[in-house]
């Protein structure tokens, strides 16, 4: 098995740093490959833009899902581009590490989605949900957030953590695969006076210890549910008789 590691933080020594080369070297561990690909790192430009393809049909005009399919069919993404798009498509588990930033992932992230998922390619009509270019892969997020686990509860203060990553999930599943419960972790903070940095420290190495004993039990880990094809009367309309399994996809309430 071959797993990639993103890793969607500036700072090398952070704690999501540590995560995900706790990743990789579990991964290693139980004898699969893993690569870490560092978005910051390799200083990745998340800005999709006229400015990244060599080969134009509109000179008035940028549209970016025709410039990507264009790109794709003529061999011709920009050189980055496809090399990401080659890890993807090699790897069977993919894992997203990011601290949780206003409330979502960090621009970075959803930069490197909006220009590595590339239409045509990697979806397209025919080629979404149960039906993805990644069906048979799994997708986990690893999410550190500040506040605590009860203020990102869903009676919290800042609002339910899980379901604001839901469209992140989305996004996977849209692609096909098959989306993991994220593993979120929770009062990770700097600027701690001595005394509470070391007992959060303590902290974080119990749950790094507890994660590393989830990723050996891989096959294992929960999937996040989604509607079917088949939920939908036209691929579009919820049947009245689907279930629901986010306020995100839900029938409509009627007076």
């Amino acid at each position: 098995m071959r797993a990639l590691i993103v890793l969607a933080h500036p700072e090398q020594q952070s704690f999501n740093a540590h995560l995900a080369e706790q990743t990789r070297q579990s991964w290693r561990a139980q004898g699969h490959d893993a690569a870490i690909l560092d978005l910051y790192g390799e200083d990745f430009d998340p800005r999709e833009g006229r400015w990244h393809y060599a080969l134009s049909k509109d000179a008035e005009r940028f549209d970016p899902m025709q410039a990507q399919r264009h790109h794709w069919d003529q061999q011709q993404l920009p050189a980055d581009i496809a090399r990401h798009v080659n890890l993807l498509l090699q790897a069977d588990a993919l894992v997203l590490h990011f601290p949780f930033w206003w409330f979502g992932a960090p621009a970075m992230l959803k930069g490197w989605m909006d220009r590595v998922f590339v239409y045509g390619g990697l979806y397209k009509s025919g080629m979404r949900h149960e039906n993805g270019a990644m069906r048979g892969k799994r997708a986990l997020l690893v999410s550190t957030a500040g506040s605590s686990m009860q203020a990102c509860a869903p009676d919290g203060r800042d609002g339910d953590m899980r379901l604001m990553l839901w469209p992140l999930m989305n996004a996977l599943h849209y692609i096909g695969f098959d989306v993991l419960e994220p593993h979120l972790i929770h009062g990770v903070r700097g600027g701690l006076a001595a005394d509470t940095a070391r007992q959060q420290d303590d902290r974080l190495a119990r749950q790094v210890l507890e994660y590393q004993a989830k990723l050996a039990q891989w096959e294992e880990w929960p999937s996040v549910p989604f509607n079917r094809n088949e939920d939908f009367t036209d691929g579009q309309t919820l049947r009245p008789n689907a279930p629901v399994y986010s306020p995100f996809v839900r029938h409509r309430e009627h007076a």
